[in-house]
């Protein structure tokens, strides 16, 4: 059993995705890394298949997934604050139950940038949007014609182009406190992350597409 602390912690909510959580499991194992990951991933007690399949996963790779299972749903906030406060990783990587990575490298392309350069709070990459099926809509955020290598707080107060499930940030001590006080009257409490993160450094840009939403 591998017993080492793992360097990234994966961020994973779900609720009725019974359609798309494999996938999003499947594009974290999958990843190429020469570090240790986990997976933690929170059911807030679906009505659908979603749980039997999380289940079902964690069951086969219990040195990788650790699951947080709800006995009652108890919103999107204090799931992601549960799996927030499980993770134990030096980063925190995120990725939502229907959405999915489609590199085998993303983990390790963002560590190594990350450890190469400290003064960065975090990076992110482009993401396609593709519909239920799983279909490329030709649109990607930010656009393909967006290409700034670096983003402040100027440019991340005035608009949210990062998508949630590029991001790697490095896992310190926020007031949590604070942010879930304030996420509770915003509608994407991704962009407070933002926020704050790049209070303490600069967000570097990956210009690689490796991962869908």
């Amino acid at each position: 059993m591998n017993t080492e602390t793992p360097l990234v912690s994966v961020r994973m909510i779900t609720y009725n995705h019974e359609k798309f959580i494999a996938q999003a499991i499947e594009g974290v194992l999958m990843q190429k890394t020469n570090f240790p990951f986990e997976l933690i991933i929170g059911e807030d007690c679906s009505t659908d298949r979603t749980r039997e399949v999380v289940v079902d996963y964690a069951n086969k790779y219990p040195e990788i997934i650790k699951p947080i299972l709800h006995e009652k749903n108890v919103g999107a906030k204090a799931n992601s604050k549960a799996v927030r406060e499980a993770c134990v990783g030096k980063y925190i990587a995120i990725c939502e139950g229907d959405d999915y990575w489609i590199d085998s490298l993303k983990l390790q392309k963002q560590v190594d940038f990350l450890n190469s350069n400290p003064s960065f709070s975090f990076c992110f990459h482009r993401t396609q949007i593709v519909d239920k099926a799983g279909n490329f809509l030709g649109i990607t955020k930010p656009r393909m014609k967006w290409n700034r290598p670096i983003t402040k707080l100027r440019d991340i107060l005035q608009c949210n182009y990062i998508p949630t499930q590029s991001v790697v940030y490095k896992n310190k001590d926020f007031d949590w406190q604070v942010f879930d006080i304030l996420v509770n009257g915003l509608y994407f409490g991704d962009w407070l992350l933002h926020v704050l993160n790049a209070e303490s450094g600069d967000i570097y840009f990956i210009n690689e597409l490796m991962s869908a939403y």
